[in-house]
């Protein structure tokens, strides 16, 4: 019995010291999980799997925000954003602890996603792959007849080469077409195709600098949601104009200044300023400095309190003497239309034009100052979009009622500027493509209603790449122009 006399203090000396290690071990760890983020971990590690097979990907391309720094995944579909390349980006993003990444490869459908700091696990789809090229996957369905007062029909039926439209959809299926979101064809009084696609949400942050806003989440886009169509409001500013106009009984060679009162010292004593008018406006030769695509002038737009005090206080050098784009005579027009109808522009447009074709929901924003803006910031559903296009097409008529005036459509359709950017008349576009010419409203990132009068035909679409030209327009010309126009029979 003595032994364990013994042995039994020393046993007891070695537990308390075991536990008393235990002890601090897990103290420790609880500090260190409690440790705040400091620059030793501000990192992004990715693991990139195939959603299929779970085995990693290699050669995948990561891409923080709009051309911002890109890693590659290694073979063991690994990837790091080091805190160099998250300081690039982070005063662009309103969460500096989360971040906007793009994933493309080749064999992949494309993703865009937050991730936050840490490490993350991302599973791409595979692109379908088509053995035989003549086998076609794409299943028709002809539009669903709605009471928006838009009449469909069989795509069969309105002089269509379906073969050949058949294979668009299925190169938008199997090989995509970055962010496009939707496309509608109307033909022949009809509309007869209408698809929608998966894509991202994005919009334009102006406040914030004139950048893109990737922080709504991607959604399947359907044909009840309102999609941001950008500068196509300038086409919509010009539809107002031309039927504020004829109420009046007024032509495009009405002066600004008689309808901007508020403004009317930046008119005395300057006589170019004051031989503005409704015509320099609308085909962008005011003469007023300007420079938007090669200088900071929108972003310089968006800081001012008032769009047209900012405008009207540039030197002008003579109305019709050069053009400029100019996302600012839109919003001065606008505000001249407001003084003209003596209404709020809003509502004299929503009465005026939007019910008159029973678009009644969309979403208009303002200028900081709260007033409606007149170049961008519209959204609108792609069907909407179609019923401004066919009351082009049909000389300005809705359903048989005249609603913009015939000659203001004829008007539009006039070139009345020749541009390095193509033809331009009154905040509308005449492009031409395959020998057939059309009018097009066209918006940023890809959002189009472009009118075919000679083809009795409207292409609405929506894209969502925003501050990517010249990807989108490249996307919408190879789709009109290597399908949906050699269709024509």
């Amino acid at each position: 019995m003595r032994p364990f006399k013994f042995i039994n203090p020393i046993m007891n000396k070695l537990f308390k010291i075991f536990t008393a290690l235990v002890l601090l071990l897990v103290l420790s760890q609880c500090k260190k999980d409690e440790e705040p983020i400091s620059s030793a971990n501000y990192w992004i590690r990715l693991l990139v799997l195939n959603e299929v097979t779970g085995l990693p990907i290699s050669g995948a391309q990561l891409q923080l925000l709009e051309g911002g720094p890109s890693v590659t995944t290694q073979t063991d579909g690994k990837a790091v954003f080091n805190q160099n390349n998250l300081e690039a980006v982070e005063a662009q993003i309103t969460d500096s602890t989360a971040f906007p990444v793009s994933i493309q490869h080749p064999d992949f459908l494309s993703r865009e996603l937050t991730v936050a700091l840490g490490e993350s696990t991302v599973k791409l789809t595979p692109r379908p792959v088509v053995k035989d090229p003549d086998t076609l996957n794409y299943s028709y369905k002809m539009p669903d007849l709605l009471s928006d007062g838009l009449e469909v029909a069989n795509w069969n039926d309105v002089g269509l080469d379906t073969l050949k439209i058949q294979q668009l959809m299925e190169k938008i299926e199997i090989q995509g077409y970055k962010q496009l979101h939707s496309i509608l064809i109307y033909k022949e009084g009809h509309l007869v195709l209408e698809e929608y696609y998966f894509g991202n949400n994005d919009t334009i942050n102006f406040e914030g600098g004139v950048i893109r806003d990737k922080s709504p989440a991607p959604i399947q886009w359907t044909r009840d949601d309102k999609h941001y169509i950008a500068s196509v409001n300038k086409a919509l500013t010009s539809t107002l104009t031309g039927i504020a106009l004829e109420k009046k009984g007024l032509t495009t060679d009405a002066l600004l200044k008689d309808y901007l009162p508020e403004y009317a010292s930046y008119f005395e004593n300057d006589s170019k300023k004051a031989g503005v008018t409704f015509h320099h406006a609308l085909n962008m030769t005011l003469g007023f400095q300007w420079d938007e695509w090669g200088s900071n002038d929108l972003v310089q737009l968006w800081k001012s309190d008032d769009f047209a005090d900012f405008l009207l206080n540039r030197t002008n050098k003579g109305p019709g003497s050069e053009w400029f784009y100019n996302s600012a005579s839109p919003n001065v027009v606008l505000k001249s239309l407001e003084n003209m109808v003596g209404e709020p522009i809003r509502t004299w447009a929503h009465t005026n034009f939007y019910e008159r074709l029973g678009i009644t929901d969309y979403k208009w924003q303002n200028q900081p100052d709260g007033y409606p803006e007149g170049a961008a910031r519209m959204y609108m559903r792609p069907r909407d979009m179609l019923k401004v296009g066919i009351t082009y097409l049909n000389n300005g008529k809705w359903n048989g009622e005249q609603v913009i005036p015939a000659s203001w459509v004829e008007k539009c359709m006039d070139v009345q500027e020749i541009t390095n950017a193509g033809n331009y008349s009154h905040f509308f576009w005449i492009r031409e493509l395959e020998g057939v010419t059309y009018l097009s409203a066209d918006g940023d990132g890809g959002n189009y209603i472009n009118i075919f009068p000679d083809q009795d035909m409207v292409i609405v679409m929506t894209q969502g790449n925003y501050l990517e030209h010249p990807l989108y327009v490249n996307q919408a010309n190879d789709m009109m122009g290597n399908y949906i126009l050699p269709a024509i029979k």
